[in-house]
């Protein structure tokens, strides 16, 4: 019975010891986890930190610069146009892509187009929900991009401010 009162009495005090210096009780304690939420080895949970997006994820500075709202309609005066948003919500293909109906009559193949990009040769590129490019505005000058093809077959792209339009 000695025995046994001795061992409590001796565990006892290794571990209130291990306390007071502060120093941990169990060798090779599980570290808290990196990631907000996660349950350690111990089951507790991991404090929430506040995490900054992996500037990876991030959306890159070029794209932050063509959020707002466009023009586009056929090349030549007189034509069709209507007022588009190039939002920063990501979606398939690119980033989210807003316009009214009646686009549908000024701009072909509108019923695909989902999304708006940054293409790799800095054209900006609408797609549809496949990520497919359906139309790719290249740059023409400072103000004005434009589509592929002759002067009424193509498309132009202008911001909204450049012709007036402050939406």
């Amino acid at each position: 019975m000695r025995r046994i009162a001795l061992l409590a009495a001796l565990a006892t005090a290794v571990a209130v010891s291990a306390h007071a210096q502060n120093a941990p009780a169990v060798v090779g304690a599980a570290k808290p986890s990196p990631y907000a939420g996660a349950a350690d080895l111990t089951g507790q949970m991991a404090k929430t930190r506040k995490t900054k997006t992996p500037p990876g994820d991030a959306m890159p500075k070029g794209p932050k610069a063509f959020v707002g709202s466009w023009v586009v309609g056929k090349d030549g005066e007189g034509a069709s146009t209507c007022t588009v948003r190039f939002n920063a919500a990501g979606v398939i293909g690119g980033y989210q892509l807003v316009a009214p109906k009646r686009c549908k009559g000024a701009v072909p193949h509108w019923d695909d187009l989902y999304a708006w990009r940054i293409g790799p040769g800095g054209e900006i590129v609408m797609a549809d929900a496949t990520r497919r490019g359906v139309l790719v505005f290249k740059k023409l000058n400072d103000q004005a991009w434009a589509t592929e093809g002759g002067d009424w077959d193509r498309l132009l792209l202008r911001r909204a401010s450049t012709v007036g339009i402050s939406r």
